[in-house]
């Protein structure tokens, strides 16, 4: 079955017409169209490198593969057509049998495994301290373990490819050497530890800063603190969480000029609630509430509950917020992404004989949030908009 498409490439803003057979891109042309307001744009898929859940579902638990099913298809509404299932901190024991329920899903679905591309184990190697360890549970917190990281990828089946860690001492930067000699990308946060680590944790292989700024203690010293060191560390990229309400925009607009447009990952970092009608809930031991905006507080408090909200708020949030352009905040949710993980995707046109990788959507500025119409990976068509009645 074909399918054409005439949108405008979010990189070039060139009308194109795309026709996609069986799941691959058989034609591309420079459409004569003139590139009208009107006229949707075309972009790579999403991905999004840190989702911990969706709709009440946790991959930090043990999920069904409906259930993991069910959570892609959520995600693919947001313009995500790929991202990393996050593990939070826990025992071994409920990390491996979260890993196994991924892993069983990806071999029951195969929409979910050309989705559901890797594992992102965040902790248990992490800070125990208040703060710094953020909503990890402390009781499960403990040092650096590279034969556990072991066991984790039998396991996975070779599927992690994201290790969060705070850098604490010799045995976490010797986890580092080992880690990133396999391949595995590992990432900087949680953390309170002294800048001087960081540049050792740089050294020993550490290429990402996970949600800098966030994860972190309320207070640190004026300027001997690992957030400033990160931001200098050329060889750290930064995930971010640029939803509005986890970094100031001014906030948004010093790490974006300290890491330029090739080192800023936007990820959503969404939690099990995110996607949830408004109101009170339990989770676990805390009450959060979801508000009217799609954001996530402890009830009765102004602390944040975890992230909600997708990169089609993300994305137009860092434009909006900061001096990159909207091509450049659909790089930071695209091609920076693949790039950390040694991979490509296009960047002015969809190349023919690829596999189809694509969103549609429309955007003003201003509109805070993309109004994603469609979203395709291969054969799959993930999300596609229901047609207006009017």
């Amino acid at each position: 079955m074909k399918e054409k498409f005439i949108a405008k490439s979010i990189f070039s803003n060139s009308p194109l017409e795309l026709v996609v057979e069986n799941g691959k891109v058989v034609s591309v042309i420079q459409s004569g169209i003139a590139a009208e307001a009107s006229l949707a744009y075309i972009a790579p898929g999403f991905l999004d490198i840190q989702i911990n859940g969706y709709a009440g579902k946790d991959y930090s638990t043990t999920l069904t593969p409906e259930e993991i099913l069910e959570l892609v298809g959520h995600i693919a509404k947001s313009g995500t057509t790929q991202h990393i299932a996050t593990i939070i901190t826990n025992s071994e024991k409920q990390i491996i049998e979260s890993i196994q329920a991924i892993v069983k899903a990806r071999k029951t679905y195969p929409m979910v495994k050309e989705s559901l591309v890797g594992i992102h184990i965040e902790g248990p190697f992490i800070s125990p301290e208040e703060g710094a360890r953020g909503v990890h549970d402390p009781q499960h917190i403990r040092p650096c373990d590279y034969e556990e990281f072991l066991r984790w990828q039998e396991a996975a089946e070779g599927l992690i490819r994201i290790v969060t860690i705070s850098p604490e001492d010799d045995v976490a930067l010797d986890f580092i050497r080992k880690v990133s000699a396999t391949g595995v990308i590992v990432a900087i946060g949680h953390t309170n530890v002294d800048p001087s680590l960081i540049g050792s944790a740089t050294e020993a292989g550490a290429v990402l800063s996970t949600h800098l700024g966030n994860g972190s203690a309320a207070m640190l010293p004026r300027l001997k603190n690992f957030m400033w060191k990160q931001l200098s560390e050329d060889s750290l990229s930064a995930s971010i969480i640029a939803d509005g309400f986890h970094l100031p925009p001014y906030v948004l607009d010093s790490f974006t000029k300290a890491k330029g447009k090739d080192k800023i990952l936007l990820i959503s970092d969404a939690a099990a609630l995110a996607g949830s009608p408004p109101g009170i809930y339990q989770w676990g031991d805390m009450q959060v509430e979801v508000f009217e905006d799609g954001h996530m507080g402890l009830a009765g408090t102004s602390s944040l509950a975890g992230a909600s909200l997708l990169l089609d708020t993300c994305v137009a949030h860092l434009s909006e917020a900061t001096g990159f352009s909207l091509a450049d905040a659909v790089a930071c949710a695209t091609v920076n992404p693949h790039a950390l993980l040694g991979e490509s995707t296009w960047t002015g046109f969809p190349k023919v004989g690829t596999d189809a990788d694509f969103i549609l959507f429309t955007y003003e500025k201003g509109d805070g949030k993309l109004s994603v119409k469609r979203s395709v990976l291969g054969k799959h068509t993930l999300f596609q908009e229901e047609p207006s009645n009017n």
